[in-house]
């Protein structure tokens, strides 16, 4: 994917496990993943991780943006398919600010894994979830207004990601 211009002086995103006495949630966690936005662009520091099948995974989105404008979420889909990115995002622009800019019914939601809350600059948002049991690679987007065609990524899930 081709970015935009401007540069980010701060280091990659990384992912890294997570015991549950680490979560903040009575769940317990496998992987803990963090996400940041790349300065005021709509795009993601961090483009790919990987997850093992069945692992509980606490997605935690850090808002660094500090433009108004950069009002962000993570749309974790059921597929990598560029035409859902698309479908998702435009129906979330429907779906509005009071839901998070996420359809909430009909066959788009149920390409919806997990998402996240909408995010504003300086603030962190959450999710935890169960990656799917089947390997495979699963499209994460930004579903507010616009940003859907440059800020995505893959999650991978893989045999090999375990630990």
């Amino acid at each position: 994917m081709i970015g935009c211009g401007g540069s980010d002086s701060t280091p990659d995103d990384s992912t890294s496990a997570s015991a549950s006495s680490q979560s903040e949630t009575a769940e317990t966690v496998d992987r803990t993943v963090t996400l940041r936005p790349k300065g005021n662009q709509m795009e993601y520091r961090t483009t790919e991780f990987s997850v093992a099948p069945g692992e509980t995974v606490r997605l935690v989105f850090e808002n660094t943006a500090t433009s108004p404008s950069m009002q962000h979420n993570v749309v974790v889909l059921t597929s990598n398919d560029e035409a859902l990115f698309r479908d998702v995002g435009e129906a979330g622009t429907r779906a509005g600010s009071t839901n998070d800019y996420v359809p909430q019914d009909g066959p788009l939601r149920e390409q919806v894994l997990a998402y996240t809350p909408m995010a504003q600059p300086g603030t962190t948002v959450e999710v935890t979830f169960t990656a799917p049991e089947e390997t495979g690679e699963h499209g994460y987007v930004c579903t507010f207004p616009g940003h859907w065609a440059t800020m995505q990524g893959t999650m991978i899930v893989a045999e090999d990601a375990a630990g």
